[in-house]
């Protein structure tokens, strides 16, 4: 019972020394943590694991193992993974068999009023609270299961440079590691593992700096930079290391700026496409408010960067000038994605541009690239204009990979190779992965110039070109196309221009005025052009001057220009295939158009050292053949006309042909003018240049017709007209095709002459003696040296009939005409040797069968012709003839009166001489002398005014006569006759020289 009692003594004994010792052990707990936390051993002792610091500037414990703390810092140094926490108030739950055993094991930890929370580089200055839990600092081990935070007004500094990354920050963060070695041993480096262990949610608001957070992203983009101030906003989900889907960081930018320096936008191997001279690239800078985004879907990190209301500007040096605004501007770039230490950053970007562009010229680079050695205007296309532009670029490597550009113009100004197009139009461009430059503009209600000259208007102009984007090559290979289509050339004298680049100086041809209409297509390549070009114009006014002829032919035209090959420094060009008509005016029918056509088979043309040369062959019809003109004698008289077949080879050097050059015409009608003659018919011409200094024109006229060229009457009949040109001195013909440098023969071998009365024109008017009827035939040969002239002419008529005075004759006529020493200025020739013969001549007034069959023959000597209207002519006469019968029948009315008379005066086997005169209205016989058996008969006997007048003194045997002819009335003289006669002679010659025969000069 004792014992019971004395149990139950001793229990509230033990309960109270347990208390006593609970209480001494609380109160030495208390004093003891209060001492620990209050003064640096215990820091200190954690300080010296290895890789950790902590300290605390006061703290209390209120059980074991959980401290309050003020101004907390604890941090683990590592150089590959440095992180601290300092925070104003935290509450602190740390393992104490983990500290035993050197470890820093956090069971839990709250704090609150973070002043700094640092991971490596990084540091998070805010307000708010962080709490971790089951966290394990050491150096081999980091583990972190429970991490979250939750901070208001914070901001980000990157501690190397003390920059403020973000400001305003509220983020609410929810992040959980697992145990994981955070440093490789081997190479002391960040365990990549770490990335893996890593699992985090965050959702921050706050005020940052594009340039800042961004860029450091966007590292691999050097030619890229983004700045400007905005809200920042966004949820990071990272499972496992790796962004999650919904992962999202939005900056929106009231002010946004994004810049592009062209410098940095190639490769290190890049040729300088544009760095000239005191003119470096520029950089293009972007204005606007604007938006960045970096987000992920399930494959991709995507960054994006748009901007709206956009003013785009080029910067170079100093100086900025703005070429776009109100635009749209995106950027966007792209990454696989992965865990986050194995995220590459982005090499590769696009760029989208939409909005109004004020100048286009600033695209000239892009499609005109070009090296310090090149002139810009030698390449691509130059622009000028404003319009709207949607534009899209892909950049990989810091280099244009492809791109596209579409520009609608009001206003488009597009230059190449000196072509300018300008209306309003559509431009696209494409740059391919193949680094091609492929350009399409096309232009509508345009103007065309080129080098000021203007070409076309109110056309639809289409330009294509392409090019490589790199410069050196871009010389080589750069292409272009030019088309137009329904266009009209206002001035055709525009074109003068370019014949000038293939023509001597002067121009031979040149365009005066006109319009034409015109489609075509050039084709263009470094080197060289080639296409076709299409003119059809109407009233075209053209002039042409050789030496000191010129004229102006007024015409419509149709040209097929074909450009088989030009070398674009002008010192090639092959038209070959060229195809020119044209229509010209009927003189005598204005209604009618003539039209010819010609096709140049060979046109290949040089320039070298600025001389002009080239070959050509051409065919086709001409429907005038006048421009022979210039190249043939005035004094000559030569000219031609006509229409026919022409065939011309040939070439040139400067303002000479060369030899062989040869033009062949078959006429279907050829006139040709010779002296004062035109003969006309079908027939071929040929010239052609033999050597350097002889040429030779010739014709032939198988059939033709042949008349003066002031004469209205039927034109003479003949076959083998020949005429031949020639000089041995064509480089001065080329000056002025003066005559003495021609030697011109001409040949009309048969001629017949349907009506003999034509040459009436060639006797003196009312001299008696005049054509009545008959046919002729007429055969003629000239020789034109210069003014120097010689010929033959032959007349023969059969069964002629011919008045003399009141009687009429018929027989036949013999008159050859031999002519030399002919002057063409004065028509003065000798006329030697020829001679006049009548045969079976018989009067037709009475029958005449005393007088049938009688003839006579005249030659002359010394004879001087003036080839007049009518001719004038002076010679020495020898003559024959059957017998004086005829002529006393003719002269005397007693003779044809009284037989015996008649008998008594016919007197056979006649020979004499005399001096003939011809002038314009008289015929005369001067010193007449004829003998014959025994008659002697001396006479002076001029033909004029229908009648004959002057004196004779006949002969016969012992028997004299005198007879006196007055108005054609014979009035004998029988006593001394002779002496009359004398006396007759000697009273009536000189006068009648003076007064009859003046000198014959031709006027």
């Amino acid at each position: 019972m004792s014992d019971a009692n004395t149990g139950k003594q001793r229990l509230p004994r033990l309960l109270l020394k347990a208390l006593i010792g609970l209480l001494l052990m609380t109160v030495i707990w208390v004093a003891g943590s209060y001492w620990l936390l209050n003064s640096q051993w215990l820091p200190e002792r954690i300080s010296q694991f290895e890789g950790i610091d902590i300290r605390w500037d006061q703290g209390v414990s209120r059980h074991p193992g959980r401290w309050e703390l003020e101004g907390l810092y604890l941090a683990r140094e590592d150089d590959a993974l440095p992180i601290a926490i300092e925070a104003e108030h935290a509450t602190l739950s740390l393992s104490l068999l983990a500290l035993l055993r050197g470890e820093l094991h956090i069971d839990a930890l709250d704090a609150d009023g973070i002043r700094r929370l640092t991971i490596g580089d990084i540091a998070l200055e805010a307000e708010g609270q962080l709490r971790v839990e089951d966290t394990t600092l050491s150096r081999d081990t980091l583990a972190v299961p429970h991490f979250s935070l939750a901070i208001t007004h914070g901001r980000l500094v990157r501690q190397s440079d003390q920059a403020a990354l973000v400001n305003d920050i509220q983020l609410t963060a929810e992040a959980t590691l697992a145990s994981v070695a955070p440093v490789d041993v081997a190479s002391g480096e960040l365990n990549p593992d770490v990335w893996a262990a890593l699992s985090a949610q965050l959702r921050v608001d706050a005020q940052a700096d594009a340039w800042d957070v961004f860029m450091p992203y966007l590292d691999t983009l050097p030619w890229l930079s983004l700045a400007g101030r905005g809200a920042l906003t966004g949820t990071v989900n990272l499972k496992a290391g790796e962004l999650q889907p919904d992962s999202a960081l939005t900056l929106a930018a009231p002010a946004l700026r994004l810049a592009v320096d062209e410098q940095r936008l190639r490769t290190p191997d890049d040729s300088p496409r544009w760095l000239i001279a005191d003119n470096p690239p520029p950089s293009h800078v972007a204005s606007g408010e604007g938006q960045i985004r970096l987000f992920v879907d399930r494959d991709h990190v995507h960054f994006s960067t748009r901007l709206s209301d956009v003013a785009l500007a080029e910067a170079v040096l100093a100086d900025t000038h703005v070429y776009a605004e109100h635009a749209e501007l995106r950027l966007a770039a792209q990454i696989p994605n992965q865990r986050l230490d194995q995220l590459a950053l982005p090499t590769a970007a696009t760029l989208e541009l939409e909005g109004d562009i004020t100048r286009l010229d600033m695209l000239d680079r892009y499609l005109a690239p070009h090296s310090p050695s090149q002139n810009a205007e030698e390449q691509g296309i130059r622009l000028a204009g404003h319009g709207h532009i949607d534009a899209q670029a892909s950049i990989r490597e810091s280099r244009p990979h492809r791109a596209s550009l579409t520009i609608r113009a009001n206003e488009l100004i597009a230059d190449t190779r000196g072509f300018i197009a300008q209306g309003s139009g559509l431009l696209t461009a494409q740059l391919t992965p193949q680094a091609m430059i492929d350009v399409t503009v096309n232009v509508a209600d345009a103007t065309l110039h080129h080098y000021n000259r203007l070409l076309l208007e109110d056309a639809d102009i289409n330009v294509v070109a392409s090019s490589p984007k790199d410069a050196d090559q871009a010389r080589e290979a750069a292409s272009a196309t030019l088309s137009w289509q329904a266009t009209r050339l206002p001035n055709i004298r525009v074109l003068q221009g370019y014949l000038a680049a293939i023509l001597p100086e002067p121009a031979p041809l040149q365009m005066l005025s006109g319009q034409a209409t015109s489609h075509g297509q050039l084709d263009f390549t470094a080197t060289q052009a080639s296409g076709q070009v299409y003119l059809s114009g109407v009233g075209i006014a053209t002039h042409w001057q050789h030496g000191e002829q010129s004229g102006t032919l007024t015409s419509d035209m149709q040209l097929n220009l074909t450009i088989s090959q030009a070398a674009m420094d002008g010192s090639t060009l092959d038209i070959s295939g060229t195809r020119l008509n044209w229509q010209v005016a009927d003189i005598d029918q204005p209604s009618e158009r003539l039209a010819s056509a010609l096709v140049l088979t060979d046109g290949r043309f040089q320039r070298l050292d600025e001389v002009p040369s080239g070959q050509f062959a051409l065919e086709g019809s001409v429907q005038r053949l006048g421009f022979l003109n210039a190249f043939l004698p005035d004094a000559h008289g030569l000219a031609i006309a006509g229409e026919g077949q022409l065939f011309a080879q040939g070439a040139f050097r400067d303002d000479r042909l060369l030899a062989p050059t040869r033009l062949r015409v078959n006429a279907d009608q050829l006139e040709v003018t010779f002296l004062d003659y035109l003969a006309t018919g079908r027939g071929e011409l040929t010239a052609q240049l033999n050597s350097a200094e002889q040429a030779q024109l010739s014709l032939g006229i198988p059939r033709f017709a042949l008349g003066r060229q002031d004469d209205d009457r039927p034109h003479l009949e003949g076959r083998h007209f020949a005429l031949t040109t020639q000089t041995e001195h064509f480089s001065a013909v080329l000056e002025s095709p003066q005559a003495e440098h021609f030697t011109t023969r001409i040949a009309l071998p048969i001629t017949e002459v349907p009506d003999f009365t034509r040459y009436n024109r060639y006797l003196p008017e009312d001299a008696g003696i005049t054509l009545l009827d008959g046919q002729a035939s007429l055969e003629s040969e000239w020789l034109l040296e210069g003014l120097n002239a010689q010929g033959e002419i032959t007349l023969r008529a059969f069964g002629a009939e011919l008045a003399l005075l009141e009687q009429r004759l018929r027989g036949d006529l013999q008159f050859y005409l031999h002519l030399t020493d002919g002057d063409l200025e004065t028509q003065r020739f000798t006329a030697d040797d020829s001679f006049l013969r009548l045969e079976n001549i018989a009067r037709l007034n009475e029958g005449g069968s005393a007088d049938t069959g009688w003839w006579v023959q005249l030659l002359m000597d010394e004879a001087q012709l003036d080839w007049a209207d009518p001719i004038r002519l002076t010679s020495q006469l020898r003559l024959e003839m059957r017998d004086t019968g005829l002529l006393a029948r003719l002269f005397l009315t007693r003779a044809r009166d009284s037989d015996w008379l008649g008998r008594l005066l016919n007197v056979r086997d006649i020979s004499g001489t005399a001096r003939l005169l011809i002038n314009g209205n008289q015929i005369g016989l001067r010193d007449l002398t004829l003998t014959g058996g025994p008659l002697l008969l001396l006479a002076d006997v001029t033909l004029a005014d229908r009648s004959a007048n002057g004196a004779l003194y006949a002969r016969l045997g012992a028997l004299g006569l005198g007879v006196e002819l007055n108005q054609s009335e014979p009035t004998l003289r029988v006593i001394q006759p002779r002496r009359w006669f004398d006396r007759w002679q000697e009273a009536n010659r000189l006068p009648r020289y003076r007064s009859t025969l003046p000198a014959p000069a031709y006027q």
